[in-house]
């Protein structure tokens, strides 16, 4: 039976900003919410969502999707704010 893996691609930009594509893959490829933090931020979600080491893929490079910290882009394109990734 195949199992569902997820990934969370992240960006650290100058600006200091931690941007992050979460990922699905599970009979293909799924992209889900994207999601932008602050060092501190970031470490929070980090412990919250219980994120493994090796599901991290750091990339190279700047994101550029327009967004500000605790500002999330779900799947959809729907855009919300969450403090707690200020």
């Amino acid at each position: 039976m195949f199992q569902p893996e997820m990934r969370f691609y992240v960006w650290r930009n100058r600006d200091g900003t931690i941007h992050v594509q979460n990922v699905v893959y599970f009979l293909g490829v799924h992209y889900g919410q994207h999601h932008v933090h602050t060092e501190k931020g970031f470490r929070k979600w980090l412990e919250k969502a219980g994120v493994k080491p090796e599901q991290l893929v750091f990339l190279e490079g700047e994101c550029d999707c327009g967004l500000k910290p605790g500002d999330v882009r779900e799947y959809d394109g729907r855009v919300w704010h969450n403090p707690e990734f200020e």
